[in-house]
This record gives C-alpha cells, sequence and structure tokens, in this order.
C-alpha cells in the first residue's frame, strides 16, 4: 500500500472523529475543504495541512480498521483460525477493510466515509 493510500485510510477512519471534533470547533467547512481535496488526488499531508490533525493519525504504520500487517508486520503469538468475509471500500479508493468472523454479524458502521459507500462484500 502506498504512503498516501495508507493516509487515506488512516483519514477515512478518523473523520467521523474530525467531523465531531472540528464541527464543535466551529471548522466543518475546513474538513469539509479537506476531503474534497483528498477527493480530487490532493496528498493526504497536502489536504490536511491546516487542520491540526496529530502527526501519529496519519504517519506510516498508524493503525487502521481492518487493516491486515504487511510484510515484516506480522504479529507474533497469533493463533490461525478460519477465515471470515472481508468487507472493503466499494471500489478500494481508502483501502479501509472490515472482517466478519465466520458465523459472526455483518460489521456494523461498514462505511467509507471519504466516499460515501458502504463496504461490499470482497472476500470470502
Amino acid at each position: 500500500m502506498n504512503r498516501d493510500r495508507a493516509q487515506r485510510a488512516a483519514f477515512c477512519s478518523a473523520l467521523p472523529y474530525l467531523t465531531e471534533y472540528l464541527t464543535a470547533q466551529g471548522r466543518a467547512a475546513e474538513l469539509r475543504d479537506a476531503v474534497t481535496a483528498v477527493l480530487a488526488d490532493t496528498p493526504v499531508q497536502d489536504a490536511v495541512a491546516g487542520l491540526g490533525i496529530p502527526r501519529y493519525v496519519l504517519e506510516d504504520g498508524a493503525t487502521v480498521r481492518g487493516e491486515e500487517p504487511g510484510p515484516g508486520g506480522i504479529l507474533s503469538d497469533v493463533v490461525p483460525h478460519a477465515e471470515g468475509e472481508r468487507y472493503s471500500c466499494p471500489d478500494g479508493w481508502c483501502g479501509r477493510h472490515e472482517v466478519r468472523e465466520p458465523g459472526g454479524p455483518v460489521p456494523t458502521g461498514g462505511h467509507c466515509w471519504l466516499r460515501d459507500r458502504a463496504l461490499v462484500l470482497t472476500r470470502a
């Protein structure tokens, strides 16, 4: 996953919180402008520069909902289990994923906040 795509996923995951927080500060229009810029393929770092988002929210290696560990990021002491269904951003744009464990409920809030679209089943 390239750096900007990873930052889009992190930004997408943080949008519900950022919306609440910046709206309370009277800065909702600034966030809408940043979202519009990101959707127009402006690099995330550039689009959110004036919002005061802490670096750790968008930096490489930030935890993104549903993100799977990449090469070198394999967790030790993990017990293998049956793979469930995977719900993803409808066009893969932000890289967000939610996993439904076998027999478990469909993930709630399965929504790409940037694209304003429901996540779709991509793998069973």
